[in-house]
């Protein structure tokens, strides 16, 4: 969560506002089962009508006062989660551009996909519900708790007992769905798998009358994406009435014991209202924790996704002393005992390759299916980074070239799929506008 924190900093201001008011919303919570007790002992108790209006009257204005608070700090929450994720989707973005295709095997297209959409959105709702009510339900859970006692130290032992249970179980409830809910992610980057590829092969599809193929291929994975969110809404679900039932209990126990005390005169009946008030108000916050577990545990998996995208080391780093190209130099492009081989893989895709190509020379590779010849191509605009040897470009190694330069110096064509005539001649004339250029720039360097 560290690297989530780096993003959520340039708003600390607006944060501390909305924490801040989300304090007043909370006092004025806790403030008000006790002025219910003084209208109950003071006014309606003693038949005093100016009390019950003096004491409604403060409720009242601090209810307002809460009321104001609450729409303010909905303002500053949205403004610090969605600032947060526009930074966040933005950082993951330029680190995913400035992967090298070694990096890249590493995640798949559908995968980096999810996190730059789903697990940031999943952080954005995360931090807003945080600075919205979050952080106010376990707040008010440890206030009720200390106001109980204030009034009454008997009766509110039984949230001294209760409540520490109830947070252990919470806890575990918590580490456990986190994991399931990793798993979830997962199955949603399996889905967007299978629809990323049917999608863009849709007419390999239909050409080679495969539908029904796709069509149960994609069911399966949707099916275990179901398996998987029902197992984890479950363990959430099972949450919610065990609350309750050991909250309802101690109420009962409350009410119970406080009536026993109220007949011998040691309480006051404002006092066990006030008391049964705090009850409530802490189960409700409670419930709201089955919310939480499942908020904070998504978001829990969705961070460590993300930071294994923000913290991969991108392994094409640029030397520190830059070189530029010499044109006049006649070999265009020389390889000096190159081998390579794909990161995660024992065999080599080329092995000691020597060669050089001279300038205005037209040079065709040829060989069988998996030889290297993609492989080759790919390494001169550092595509891959040659695993030993090194590759020269007009007499400098590509490493100590700016790849910003590189590229723009080198026209590459992968093998697409073109799908219309227009964007082949579109294609044909932009390789033959560059080529002109590259011609005009060689032959005035001669006279410069």
């Amino acid at each position: 969560m560290k690297i989530i924190w780096s993003y959520i900093r340039p708003y600390r201001f607006a944060m501390w506002i909305a924490i801040f008011l989300m304090f007043v919303e909370l006092v004025v919570e806790l403030i008000h089962p006790l002025l219910l007790a003084k209208i109950i002992d003071d006014g309606i108790m003693q038949n005093d009508l100016q009390s019950v209006l003096y004491w409604g009257a403060i409720m009242v204005g601090l209810s307002f006062i809460a009321f104001i608070a609450g729409i303010v700090n909905s303002f500053y929450a949205g403004h610090v989660s969605q600032s947060t994720g526009l930074d966040l989707r933005n950082g993951l973005y330029d680190k995913v551009q400035a992967f090298s295709f070694a990096n890249l095997q590493k995640f798949q297209t559908s995968s980096l996909i999810t996190r730059l959409t789903n697990d940031v959105t999943q952080i954005q709702n995360t931090i807003f519900m945080s600075l919205r009510i979050m952080l106010r339900a376990p707040l008010l859970v440890v206030g009720g708790v200390i106001m109980a006692l204030f009034i009454n130290v008997q009766l509110a032992m039984f949230l001294v007992v209760t409540i520490p249970i109830l947070i252990v179980f919470l806890v575990f409830v918590m580490r456990r769905a986190s994991k399931l809910f990793k798993l979830v992610q997962q199955k949603l980057d399996g889905v967007n798998s299978v629809i990323r590829e049917h999608l863009g092969g849709m007419k390999l599809i239909k050409a080679y009358v495969r539908r029904k193929h796709e069509v149960r291929r994609f069911t399966e994975r949707n099916k275990q994406l179901m398996e998987k969110t029902v197992s984890a809404l479950r363990l959430l679900e099972a949450t919610m009435p065990i609350l309750l039932f050991v909250m309802n209990l101690s109420i009962i126990a409350i009410l119970w014991f406080g009536q026993a005390y109220i007949t011998a005169g040691n309480v006051q009946v404002g006092e066990v209202v006030a008391i049964i008030n705090y009850v409530l108000r802490i189960t409700g916050a409670l419930t709201v924790f089955a919310m939480i577990i499942m908020v904070f545990s998504r978001a829990q998996a969705s961070s460590e996704r993300i930071n294994e995208v923000l913290t991969t080391e991108v392994d094409m780093q640029e030397e520190a002393n830059r070189q530029e190209a010499n044109p006049l130099n006649y070999e265009a492009i020389k390889f000096k005992n190159v081998s390579f081989k794909y990161p995660d893989t024992g065999d080599w895709a080329l092995e000691h390759v020597n060669f050089s190509v001279r300038k205005g020379e037209t040079v065709a590779i040829m060989g069988g299916t998996g030889s290297g010849k993609t492989s080759m191509f790919q390494m001169i605009p550092r595509l891959y980074d040659t695993t030993e040897g090194e590759i020269l470009i007009e007499g400098v190694n590509v490493k100590e070239r700016h790849v910003d330069d590189l590229r723009k110096s080198i026209a590459y064509v992968p093998q697409v799929y073109v799908e219309s005539k227009e964007y082949t001649l579109l294609l044909f004339e932009i390789l033959m506008r560059k080529a002109f250029l590259v011609y005009v720039y060689n032959f005035a360097s001669f006279f410069l």
